[in-house]
């Protein structure tokens, strides 16, 4: 079972998988955005459901159908009909959606906690001195662009 995390200023839920991995969606939602990032042009609800039943637990196709809507209805997928058919495609790619949750997340973090996070980002980044090399790199690239030189 997922362990939800809410970050208290934003109010983003996030999913903790058994394996510890964080998820702004829920396992089947990620497991379908999954299919509709990886597919080259819109895809149906089967379509879906044909990729998703390469893997187990098989999925029922008006749960998908389910799965797919509460998608659409989050902004997470477009639906547009051909003919009698439903297709599905991302409303933003990948990257751009991961990119978004993490700047949620961290722009709550950091409005709310701002000390532990800068102290524990450092802790976990500068494992090494090529990893401490590129932080100070990137603070010095900032103050240079803010023209706050030291």
């Amino acid at each position: 079972m997922a362990l939800l995390l809410m970050f208290l200023a934003g109010m983003r839920f996030l999913r903790l998988t058994r394996k510890g991995d964080a998820s702004a969606l829920g396992p089947l939602e990620s497991r379908v955005m999954e299919v509709l990032w990886d597919a080259k042009s819109a895809v149906s609800v089967a379509d879906v459901l044909t990729v998703l039943s390469k893997r187990k637990p098989v999925l029922s196709y008006s749960t998908v159908k389910a799965v797919l809507s509460n998608l659409t209805r989050k902004g997470h997928a477009k639906k547009r009909s051909i003919g009698r058919s439903n297709v599905f495609t991302p409303t933003t790619t990948r990257a751009a959606f991961q990119k978004h949750v993490v700047s949620e997340v961290m722009d709550s973090l950091i409005h709310s906690y701002r000390e532990p996070v800068l102290a524990h980002l450092i802790d976990e980044f500068a494992s090494d001195e090529g990893t401490l090399d590129e932080l100070e790199r990137l603070i010095a690239e900032k103050r240079l662009a803010k023209g706050k030189v030291r």
